[in-house]
């Protein structure tokens, strides 16, 4: 593998659970004045959602989100759900109106649950039909049902579907709406969709990757955050993509921001590193966003674009800012 001769695109991490604020600021208007601060400063930004979490502010990602996104102009907005715990029908549309709030910048990052997170939120939310056990097999088995359902629903009108003829009397071209008959372990989806074809047609779907977590899974996605040194990033990108049934097509290098972090000199050799380890992109993880995003913007960033080793952020879709083909229908693509 190579480097990137563009430079490595650019993302910020934030667990919305986990903010340094005033307790009298609204965490809404914490995340707001954060995002309008790198608005224009990297591509995207991941929020994890810190589901049935007893620490932290109690926030919906994906609502979050949507709220956030028509008060942003440029960055993507990737919102974190635990598609476990989440109906997937309900994950599907709210991602949709997302990219229809921010005008294509929108994408959906599958929150995987470990056996003990998923005995928690067992525990916090009670048993519930449609829940897989706390296994995990099952949950990673969960995961990408989940996946395959929401993307097929994001599928399951065509483009032209709504088309507002006044002589017939029709808004909807019935023929361009599908169901989509999905049926897992744990939930059986009919569909259609409520919500119409997004601009970005599939919203970007990414999963972040830790040693030992299933790969099949990370495959399922179109980007994949790689929680992994460098040394260990080229082996699991081959592994991913050697799955028969893999889309993944971006891979991107997560950096994690202590409290204490390191020099920009010891940063921007690591990221050098990671570069050379084939990734087109890096997402750098905040432990404290309200003091870090200075540091990012003033010093860290300015110093990595000098060395050629990021670019400046782009316009356009989320789905162009990593380098993705335009999505087709697979209803579309059937007939």
């Amino acid at each position: 593998m190579t480097t990137n001769a563009n430079g490595l695109t650019v993302g910020i991490g934030f667990d919305i659970a986990a903010r340094s604020a005033s307790k009298h600021e609204r965490p809404r208007d914490h995340w707001q004045t954060l995002l309008a601060r790198i608005d224009n400063v990297v591509d995207y930004v991941t929020l994890e959602d810190g589901f049935a979490r007893a620490e932290g502010d109690g926030l919906d990602a994906v609502l979050l989100a949507n709220w956030l996104a028509p008060r942003s102009r440029n960055i993507g907005i990737i919102a974190g759900a635990p598609v476990n715990f989440l109906e997937p029908f309900h994950v599907s549309t709210a991602i949709a109106t997302l990219d229809f709030v921010s005008e294509g910048r929108a994408g959906l990052l599958v929150q995987r649950y470990g056996e003990v997170q998923a005995a928690q939120a067992r525990l916090t939310l009670g048993e519930l039909d449609g829940f897989p056990p706390a296994q995990v097999t099952a949950l990673e088995r969960d995961s990408r049902d989940a996946i395959e359902a929401i993307q097929r629903l994001w599928d399951s009108w065509e483009d032209g579907a709504i088309i507002r003829d006044q002589k017939s009397q029709r808004f909807l071209d019935g023929s361009k709406l599908h169901y989509v008959n999905f049926e897992g372990a744990e939930f059986e989806i009919l569909g259609p969709s409520i919500t119409p074809r997004s601009p970005q047609g599939q919203p970007v779907t990414a999963v972040t990757y830790r040693r030992g977590e299933d790969l099949l899974t990370a495959a399922a996605a179109d980007v994949v955050f790689l929680r992994l040194g460098a040394v260990d990033i080229g082996d699991t990108v081959e592994e991913i993509r050697s799955s028969a049934a893999n889309r993944a097509r971006v891979f991107i290098a997560d950096v994690t921001l202590e409290a204490g972090w390191q020099s920009t000199a010891d940063l921007a050799s690591q990221i050098a590193g990671l570069a050379r380890s084939g990734v087109t992109g890096i997402r750098l993880l905040l432990s404290d966003p309200a003091q870090q995003v200075t540091y990012l913007s003033n010093e860290l960033l300015p110093a990595l674009r000098a060395a050629l080793l990021v670019r400046a952020p782009v316009n356009g879709s989320l789905r162009d800012r990593f380098g993705l083909p335009a999505a087709t229908n697979r209803f579309t693509a059937a007939a």
